[in-house]
């Protein structure tokens, strides 16, 4: 018996190495990971759930903030770019990187390892901004004094060294051209490698994904640059900053041959919808249900959008920074409607308290607005329709996205009265308390009705239960000890029993045993129920249901 059961567990054992020599193993940590995102009801991966820009927060501020952020609904946090840089203080010397290695003023290596081994124990994934398309210097290619020496040394191989883009943003000057600083040569597999290993060690960290800094200016493998198919080797979510389109003066043909090749290897944010659905919300018109990049044979996981981004809030007005002077609620609006919508990736910034272009500073904790009903209501909706299908909808008064299981409905103005149609019968009829304002929705198989609350926004999911009658109390028999429905000679043994201070199964109750009435069980109680039993004596209480 003994040898049958070494060789049972020698066989387990070999089997157990074969496993994993294929590489089909689970991590503890991939357990806890997923045990702690089913907790908070957030989806596993990067591509199925909403992302928090923690934008110029210390990875110390973020980690401190994780509790609440995993409460709020949020899958993913995405940091500010962590390569040493020039400058100081302002925002944007963060994107003006001096050399490929992680660590600056938000944290150092050790600390996003600390963080991101924090952040999964709530579920919640890291995304990194990397900046790979230039160095800090200015236009006309000269590198700033801080950069490393190694770029100076190779000045001639490393950059294109071909001077500014002029006007006409055709795809050879978007790639090979200088965009304020001076453009890395993406092509030399010397700047990939750097790229490529200070990737592998974020992912080393713990991070769990990639932000793509200037994306459309790091050309493709089918313009002689292996510098995606690369990254792309490495085993994590990553997405690419498109603003515009890839050559914004290119034909439409040739930008939608580009941007499905860059979502061939990497996701891609598409600002043009999201641009387009911000300003719809803020005018109060109608916005077009059909991405930028839908359009051009994208699909849906493969697109990250915004109601609001870093570039929109904190750059001047005249240079891109439009959204600075809208009210959050207004940005919450357009949140609500790209969030609630199937297979998206919706980013929401932490706006910083400041608004002036040179106020605006990193290592500075911004708003956490993300914790509000509303926020944290569309995203654990999200969550919870993940896989199940849309319809979105503009009426006159409203926008809304219905998804089989519930609606996120944003009405133009806040605090009305909203009916919307239930096209196909999308959304389950039945009441419906929103997540929000708590005010009752009624849904039909043709109608959503309901009161929005002073936000505007309202999320609906989990009809609610029709009331049930309540459970009938079981029939309380004087005398019946044993609760059986009827009073017989077990009873008089068992309360026999009780008063000699025998164990029995039952609790016995004063007011069934009590049967003389004088508020006590003696045995006197007993010898009545005997009596009563041998019809020696008639009592019109013993046998009947005990009044309360």
């Amino acid at each position: 018996m003994k040898k049958r059961i070494i060789s049972l567990m020698l066989v387990l054992c070999m089997v157990a190495l074969c496993l994993t020599s294929v590489g089909f193993t689970v991590s503890a940590q991939d357990i806890d990971a997923a045990s702690a995102a089913q907790d908070y009801g957030l989806p596993q991966n990067c591509e199925d759930g909403n992302i928090l820009h923690c934008f110029n927060w210390t990875l110390a501020q973020i980690k401190a903030e994780l509790p609440n952020i995993a409460a709020a609904g949020f899958t993913s946090v995405q940091t500010s770019p962590l390569q040493p840089h020039d400058g100081s203080s302002h925002w944007y010397w963060l994107y003006q990187p001096t050399k490929f290695t992680v660590g600056n003023e938000l944290g150092s290596y050790n600390d996003l390892q600390s963080l991101c081994n924090e952040a999964h124990g709530y579920g919640i994934k890291i995304i990194v901004d990397v900046v790979a398309n230039h160095v800090a210097g200015s236009d006309n290619g000269n590198l700033a004094n801080a950069v490393d020496s190694v770029f100076k040394n190779n000045k001639s191989t490393y950059f294109h060294n071909l001077g500014a883009r002029g006007n006409a943003e055709d795809r050879y000057s978007t790639t090979q051209k200088n965009i304020g600083m001076p453009d890395l040569n993406s092509e030399n597999t010397a700047i990939q490698n750097m790229v490529y290993n200070m990737v592998v060690s974020l992912k080393n960290a713990g991070v769990d994904g990639i932000r793509w800094d200037a994306a459309k200016h790091i050309a493709l493998p089918s313009e002689n640059c292996a510098f995606w198919s690369k990254m792309a080797q490495i085993d994590m979510f990553q997405y690419g900053e498109i603003l515009g389109s890839p050559a914004d003066g290119a034909s439409d043909a040739d930008n939608t041959t580009w941007i499905n090749e860059y979502a061939s290897y990497i996701s891609v944010s598409d600002t043009v919808y999201s641009a387009a659905l911000m300003s719809a919300v803020r005018d109060k018109t109608t916005y077009k249900s059909t991405g930028n990049w839908n359009k051009k044979g994208v699909a849906s996981s493969k697109i990250v959008n915004w109601s609001e981004s870093h570039d929109s809030y904190s750059n001047e007005v005249n240079f891109g920074g439009w959204t600075k002077n809208l009210d959050q609620n207004t940005v919450d609006k357009a949140f609500a409607l790209l969030a609630a919508r199937a297979d998206s990736q919706t980013l929401y910034l932490s706006r910083p308290f400041q608004t002036a272009h040179q106020s605006i500073n990193y290592g500075v904790k911004g708003s956490t607005h993300f914790t509000s009903d509303e926020i944290t209501a569309v995203n654990q909706f999200h969550n919870a329709m993940v896989g199940k299908g849309e319809k979105v909808l503009g009426g006159s008064t409203y926008y809304a996205v219905l998804r089989e299981g519930g609606a996120v409905i944003v009405s133009k103005t806040n605090d009305s009265d909203i009916s919307v149609n239930n096209t196909n019968t999308m959304v389950p009829v039945g009441t419906y308390v929103d997540k929000v304002s708590g005010n009752t929705f009624t849904v039909t198989e043709k109608t959503i009705t309901g009161h929005v609350g002073a936000t505007g926004i309202a999320v609906l999911y989990g009809a609610e239960q029709q009331p049930t009658e309540a459970p009938t109390e079981p029939v309380r028999i004087l005398g019946d000890i044993d609760g059986d429905g009827d009073v017989t000679v077990i009873d008089v043994t068992l309360l026999q029993r009780h008063l000699a201070g025998i164990s029995i199964p039952y609790t016995v109750d004063v007011k069934l045993a009590d049967v003389d009435g004088d508020e006590d069980v003696t045995i006197l109680d007993v010898t009545y129920i005997q009596r009563w039993l041998a019809g020696i004596i008639t009592d019109d209480n013993i046998g009947k249901p005990v009044t309360t």
